[in-house]
């Protein structure tokens, strides 16, 4: 049994009355070295060449700001729920970082932001022809990752089959936003449908994952990939929100930005189906001159005087509910249940 191998899971129990936000930052640090461990060791696969950049975009250099690491701790957790093994969840675990942050450094590019976690964006400090270049490797080492583990064949397969599958939505995902920027308004439908693909389809194979790491059946992994795809469109429509309404202080990322370059995140799509002046208004927005960075403040309140704000946060606590949903259908242990819910609830409601 997986369960019963020394590299197992230990159970850990947080303070009686703990909150959602400790939870969350008590079972985010805890995975934390083992990850920021496997991403050092992922780093040795690639060229000398992007070494450097690699490292500086994935935040090992000495006083960056490191991501969250969501989707690696999730496939632990989950993992942990399971009674899988932690070396083949961290395994896992650091592929999908991996094809996540090759995402971000093309995602950055693509959206003309400046900054992540903090920092320069990749392509800022090294050119463009240097981030795509890294971002090519790091979707590489990630299936070299799992290759070359030494978790069994079978099980091996399956992760790259899930990982890579899951990555293919990811880039149709992004493609369908791309081309949306600057159009009509879409569908309520069409853009939760993109969101599934660029968001969910990566977080469903996250907790798809730790399923895989503890050898747990299909059906396992199924549901395990529907919790994880569900609360990857929660935590989209939440990222969408905090593009508009957050504090660039705070997220590491510029604020306001999708609504210069008329991209069609949750905030400006609900606007542009508005009816009356801010409808109007939003749509006025589409053009190339329609707004500025001088009048961004005023649009920006605008939107939340019209309700925007509340609406978005409306539809992430629907989303967030849907996955809670999901995610108690699992056969967890209860006390990595329990975290689950926690961490969910948090990014229902983060501001980072």
């Amino acid at each position: 049994m997986i369960s019963e191998r020394e590299d197992a899971f230990v159970a850990e129990v947080g303070e009686p009355g703990e909150s959602v936000d400790a939870t969350a930052q008590r079972v985010l640090a805890r995975y934390q070295a083992e990850i920021v461990e496997g991403l050092s060791a992922a780093v040795d696969l690639l060229p000398a060449e992007v070494t450097g950049p690699s490292r500086y975009h994935l935040g090992l250099e000495p006083g960056a700001r490191p991501g969250k690491a969501l989707r690696p701790t999730l496939t632990m957790l989950i993992a942990a729920g399971l009674g899988g093994s932690s070396e083949w969840a961290r395994t896992l675990g650091v592929a999908v970082q991996l094809i996540h942050d090759f995402s971000l450094v093309h995602d950055d590019i693509v959206d003309e932001d400046l900054s992540r976690r903090g920092q320069a964006a990749l392509w800022v400090r090294d050119g463009m022809a240097t981030a795509l270049n890294t971002g090519d490797a790091l979707l590489t080492a990630a299936f070299l990752v799992i290759s070359r583990s030494g978790i069994p064949p079978a099980v091996s397969q399956l992760a790259a089959d899930t990982l890579g599958a899951a990555t293919l939505e990811m880039v149709g995902g992004q493609q369908s936003d791309i081309s949306a920027t600057g159009q009509p308004p879409a569908d309520i439908s069409n853009y939760l449908r993109m969101v599934e693909l660029k968001t969910g389809a990566l977080m469903g194979a996250a907790t798809a994952m730790g399923a895989v790491a503890s050898d747990a059946t299909l059906e396992v992994v199924a549901a395990c990939e529907h919790f994880g795809r569900t609360l990857g469109i929660a935590f989209q429509l939440r990222d969408d929100t905090l593009g508009v309404f957050g504090d660039s202080q705070t997220t590491g990322k510029p604020v306001g930005n999708d609504l210069l370059r008329r991209k069609q995140g949750l905030p400006f799509l609900l606007a542009l189906n508005c009816k009356g002046e801010l409808g109007s208004t939003a749509r006025s927005w589409l053009s190339p001159d329609g707004l500025s960075e001088a009048t961004l403040r005023d649009a920006v309140a605008m939107l939340r005087d019209g309700g925007v704000a509340e609406r978005c946060e409306g539809l992430t606590t629907t989303w967030t509910e849907r996955a809670l949903g999901a995610a108690a259908k699992l056969p967890l242990a209860a006390p990595f249940a329990a975290e689950v819910e926690g961490l969910c609830r948090w990014l229902g409601d983060r501001w980072s």
